[in-house]
């Protein structure tokens, strides 16, 4: 019989998580050893090893928990009747929000995937570029003429993502600027050049 899920098992399970991401980030997937993520949880091997079988485990539900939760985030922006700026903003404030509240996922993400198993490292591959591609469409519903070239519309969407994906090797979230204003600064540099600029 299978043993049955204690009432906490999931704020655990999440407190685990974000200890490896802290170790994950800052020391490096390889150099981190299962007992440095049972230390930093105050616990034994044994009991980590009753919510995750392997570090790569822990890995791999990091980053498909956190990759599934940006595209949650997106479906719902998207499903909103705002006009385009306004779902970009909202999109840029989303995004901006999960990187300040969830930077050690982030620097894993941007950094260890190279860890994943293939299958899974296809996968959240296949999740990023679905990101990739619903910054696109919202781009080319702001400025149609632009989106007619593919392969610009790609690279503006990605030195969309270029602009925020490394704000965390900078921006403090506890600073005199708060993720929403930031998020609205960066709404105004991007979109002030990307509606005044020449199509190639």
């Amino acid at each position: 019989m299978t043993r049955p899920r204690s009432p906490d098992y999931d704020s655990i399970q999440a407190s685990i998580i974000k200890q490896a991401a802290g170790l994950f980030a800052n020391r490096g997937y390889a150099a981190t050893s299962i007992g440095d993520i049972a230390a930093a949880c105050d616990c034994s091997k044994s009991r980590l090893y009753h919510y995750f079988e392997s570090k790569e485990a822990i890995l791999v539900f990091m980053l498909t928990e956190h990759v599934d939760k940006l595209l949650a985030g997106c479906d719902d922006i998207l499903s909103g009747r705002e006009d385009e700026i306004a779902r970009f903003q909202k999109l840029i404030r989303f995004f901006l929000q999960i990187y300040s509240v969830s930077r050690d996922k982030h620097v894993v993400m941007l950094t260890c995937m190279e860890f994943l198993p293939n299958n899974v490292r296809k996968d959240v591959i296949k999740k990023q570029r679905q990101l990739i591609s619903i910054v696109t469409d919202m781009l080319a519903k702001i400025r149609p003429e632009r989106a007619k070239d593919e392969a610009s519309a790609h690279v503006d969407a990605m030195l969309f993502f270029g602009m925020i994906n490394w704000t965390y090797t900078w921006f403090k979230p506890d600073g005199r600027m708060m993720p929403t204003d930031l998020a609205d600064r960066c709404v105004s540099l991007f979109l002030d050049g990307y509606r005044n600029s020449r199509v190639f």
